[in-house]
């Protein structure tokens, strides 16, 4: 996604999840990302897994593969594709993984969950999509050696234990994309050695491994019966841990930005209940070195509101200001109805901004 700072930064703005009510306190709707998840997947109780600890590093390749000791596992492609008449599009697909028990079973009695959901904007329109099925029956599942995710016939899969170089293959009613991706960097593991904190006085935390820099190359059809070639990059993530939900988390809001074509930035701030909201931002560059920036060199300021029909507000225009980078930025949504409704409602999608970075060259 592009950035022309001083005109226009494109960036990409994932999730700005529902927790901004509109209503007044004493008459606010007592709907919180807790309670969404808890009573479709149940709340964990007492069942054990896999504590996240900062003494365990991150290595890879060991940690490409399926982590099914943990309670919840996702990995994620956001892409910025252009076609030959120089239209654009920017994806974003999920696949994810949770534990509703700690049990280790088969068939129907396999607890793993996987839901799997896609966002395809561009000047058609906004299109989405969702699945959710049960592991173990085969519908859905995933396989370390070689890399595959699976919920039907929407698929990631590679040749390897690695999920690069590979294939995404993805079919709704509306459209159907398949792309081959292929690294154009190398991975980078976040916070300390992939340990990366969600709060500094809370203990939740998760385990990173982010690649930015990854080139797509395939096809994408429409319901027109149109098909058109995309080629562009696209930004890797994966994640994993065992609290998916604070007692007191409500929200986040998630920022991903290439600042040139040898860097890119993310930035997430957690929303707490009876707590300080706590911001983390990263820098990662090709070769996979990571800058960690500390909390208190990070405002994140909301500037307006958006108010949807259901009375939820999210903010869609924010101050960014890291000084020990020279970053200043003023980032707005650029399509204001990019809510969508899936098992966790969000908003998503990509965003205009202008300030302190000039962009040297388009997407490759």
């Amino acid at each position: 996604m592009q950035k022309l700072i001083f005109a226009c930064l494109l960036i990409v703005v994932v999730a700005g999840t529902v927790i901004w009510l509109a209503k007044p306190e004493n008459n606010r709707i007592k709907v919180t990302k807790t309670s969404q998840i808890n009573a479709i997947f149940g709340s964990p109780g007492k069942k054990v897994f896999e504590p996240v600890l900062p003494d365990r590093e991150v290595t890879l390749p060991r940690d490409f593969r399926f982590h099914p000791e943990f309670q919840h596992e996702w990995w994620q492609v956001v892409a910025q594709l252009e076609d030959e008449a120089g239209q654009t599009y920017w994806l974003r697909l999920r696949f994810f993984r949770y534990a509703s028990d700690d049990r280790v079973a088969t068939g129907w009695q396999d607890p793993q969950i996987y839901i799997s959901n896609v966002v395809l904007n561009s000047h058609l329109g906004m299109f989405t999509d969702q699945r959710i099925a049960r592991g173990g029956i085969g519908q859905a599942g995933g396989l370390s050696r070689p890399f595959r995710v699976w919920i039907d016939d929407w698929s990631w899969r590679s040749l390897s234990s690695e999920p690069l170089p590979g294939n995404l293959k993805v079919a709704t009613e509306e459209f159907a994309i398949n792309l081959q991706l292929t690294a154009a960097g190398n991975y980078a593991v976040l916070g300390d050695k992939g340990y990366q904190i969600k709060h500094d006085l809370l203990p939740r935390a998760s385990y990173v491994i982010e690649t930015p820099f990854v080139r797509t190359l395939g096809s994408l059809s429409l319901a027109d019966g149109r098909l058109l070639k995309v080629k562009g990059r696209a930004w890797l993530s994966k994640e994993w841990g065992s609290e998916l939900v604070g007692a007191n988390y409500v929200g986040e809001d998630n920022f991903i930005l290439w600042l040139d074509d040898a860097k890119a930035l993310m930035v997430s701030r957690y929303r707490y209940k009876d707590n300080m909201p706590y911001t983390s931002a990263a820098i990662v560059d090709r070769k996979g070195n990571v800058t960690n920036i500390p909390t208190d060199d990070i405002a994140l300021k909301a500037l307006g509101y958006t108010e949807f029909e259901s009375g939820v507000r999210v903010p869609l225009s924010w101050s960014l200001r890291i000084p020990s980078q020279g970053i200043d930025l003023v980032v707005k949504a650029r399509k204001r109805d990019n809510w969508v409704n899936f098992v966790v409602p969000q908003w998503q999608g990509a965003a205009m901004a202008n300030g302190s970075h000039r962009l040297k060259d388009s997407c490759n």
